[in-house]
């Protein structure tokens, strides 16, 4: 069973860098997002230049550091149900103690240094559901947004 991703950039960030996929384009999860497909290995793609909504935090998140781009999204299930406690592994080393969780809305947010050449490996973990594996360059501020399958 494959892997959904729903990736939406803002104006400031083009679209991660992807490799292509033969898969269809899949809105029904997040339709805020638009339906334009590019696509990415092992998963669906849709991207646009509005970022997705969410609901307000329960604490305000913090102002990310001039120096640096955020990189966020949601992680929801073939439903469209967020899920809490989602890993977002960053390399090779799999989910560690500190790496990025969703929370209770099924965000997650990680700051990355602004250089535009490097080439990060993420994957969104959760057991009992497919993981998805992402290869990205960021740009600019950038919002991601994933949908998990059952396994």
């Amino acid at each position: 069973m494959g892997a959904t991703v729903l990736a939406a950039c803002s104006a400031s960030a083009p679209p991660a860098t992807s490799t292509p996929s033969p898969l269809a384009t899949i809105t029904s999860a997040l339709p805020e997002l638009g339906s334009s497909g590019a696509a990415v290995e092992g998963a669906r793609v849709a991207e646009t230049s509005a970022p997705a909504s969410v609901p307000p935090a329960a604490t305000p998140t913090p102002t990310p550091d001039p120096a640096v781009w955020r990189f966020e999204g949601a992680v929801v299930d073939d439903r469209g149900t967020p899920i809490e406690g989602a890993c977002v592994v960053i390399g090779p080393k799999g989910c560690q103690r500190f790496s990025p969780h969703t929370d209770s809305r099924g965000w997650y947010f990680f700051d990355v240094p602004q250089i535009p050449t490097v080439v990060y490996d993420l994957t969104f973990v959760m057991e009992g559901y497919e993981p998805v594996f992402h290869r990205t360059r960021p740009t600019g501020p950038t919002i991601f947004n994933v949908v998990l399958l059952t396994k």
